[in-house]
């Protein structure tokens, strides 16, 4: 039986952890596309190859990640399609004067010259920059799915997809009223990744990791602003949202400027997850209030130990004894010192999170499904 084709589209997040780790890799003129693009998934980072990973193990799927928002994978992509002379006067240039390509043209170009090689009978832009009317140019041929979670990207439409995927029920009640079929599928943990993982001693912090600012994120910035005046083993990585909100910069926040270690993604933060005493959770403005975040099933299936949000959903898909919620800034700090206090209780309560994860949401179970969703469509809209 024919494979089916899937490419999926990712990114690295945030970008400056790639720089970061760009940096450092010294061998990177040398290697090829297949070899850098295995570097990026070993990362770990966002998605990583979640979902290709565990559809390549079944029979009918052909599945590939491809990178977006990386010059080098783009680069090398060129390469491995046009040679190397050819894409180094486009990558160096940034312009063709006969195809007139600008940086972000020569991009779309070179996705649409990989998109023709490759043949995908599925396009799954999971977190992309790209407007969505871009891929109507496939829609005759291939079942575009998307995949979202957070906020609306720029210039994307819901009616420009045959699939969407989410987690957020306001976004599917949303999407279904633009009459595209939308399909709430669980965040997961990769198994994979906590046998990737060192064991170690839980130090003392309390950490944080994900996006803060004025706009998506302003109340959990104020409200972490405030634990980071009173809490002095507080820390926290990631990025700050520099797009709209009121203009405020995190150096107009003095404290979470001061508790600030930079930027992680991946293993190194599934790390982090792993030795820290507590993680503190919370959720972006638009989930208005529901909790049900990537970072609860990252930070679970790490062995983490997680004080998270209260939120009216959590008791209706999870036991009670995997995590331990607050309410508001004095619950937060009551549960704190208990916890930093009571280790052993902490630590069964990880064991817990960590073994429910593995035995419910592992992308196994997630994949499974989304293979059954996929072929359906397929069978629809093709025959």
């Amino acid at each position: 039986m024919k494979k089916k084709k899937l490419i999926k589209f990712d990114i690295v997040h945030p970008s400056e952890y790639l720089e970061q780790k760009k940096k450092k890799w010294k061998d990177l003129d040398s290697i090829s596309a297949e070899e850098y693009r295995n570097r990026l998934i070993k990362l770990r980072s966002n998605y990583s190859d979640f979902y290709t990973y565990h559809l390549n193990k079944m029979e009918d799927w052909e599945a590939e990640e491809f990178f977006l928002l990386d010059d080098t994978y783009l680069f090398k992509i060129a390469e491995e399609l046009f040679g190397k002379s050819h894409a180094l006067r486009r990558f160096r240039y940034g312009y063709n004067k006969r195809l007139k390509l600008n940086p972000r043209k020569w991009r779309n170009y070179v996705v649409d010259k990989y998109i023709q090689k490759f043949k995908p009978d599925v396009i799954f832009a999971r977190s992309q920059p790209i407007p969505s009317a871009f891929w109507q140019r496939y829609r005759k041929h291939t079942l575009l799915v998307a995949r979202l979670s957070a906020r609306l990207p720029h210039a994307w439409h819901p009616n420009d997809w045959d699939l969407i995927y989410t987690d957020q029920p306001d976004f599917r009640t949303f999407f279904e009223l633009h009459g595209v079929k939308t399909i709430l599928n669980d965040q997961g943990f990769d198994s994979r990744v906590a046998g990737e993982l060192k064991a170690g001693d839980n130090n003392s912090d309390i950490v944080f990791i994900g996006g803060l600012g004025t706009e998506n994120f302003l109340n959990r910035t104020l409200f972490l602003n405030e634990v980071a005046k009173e809490l002095e083993n507080f820390k926290w990585w990631g990025y700050w949202w520099k797009y709209g909100g009121d203009g405020r910069a995190l150096k107009d926040f003095p404290a979470l400027q001061k508790t600030f270690h930079g930027f992680t993604s991946g293993l190194e933060m599934f790390q982090i997850y792993r030795n820290s005493a507590i993680v503190v959770n919370d959720y972006v403005d638009t989930a208005n209030g529901i909790g049900f975040n990537q970072r609860i099933f990252e930070v679970m299936g790490s062995g983490g130990f997680m004080l998270t949000r209260d939120a009216p959903n959590l008791k209706d898909h999870f036991p009670m004894d995997l995590f331990v919620t607050y309410k508001n800034k004095e619950d937060f700090k009551e549960k704190v010192s208990y916890y930093l206090q009571n280790s052993v209780e902490r630590e069964k309560i990880a064991k817990n999170a960590q073994d429910f994860i593995f035995e419910n949401f592992d992308y196994t179970r997630i994949v499974r499904e989304f293979s059954s969703d996929l072929i359906t469509e397929l069978q629809k809209k093709f025959g």
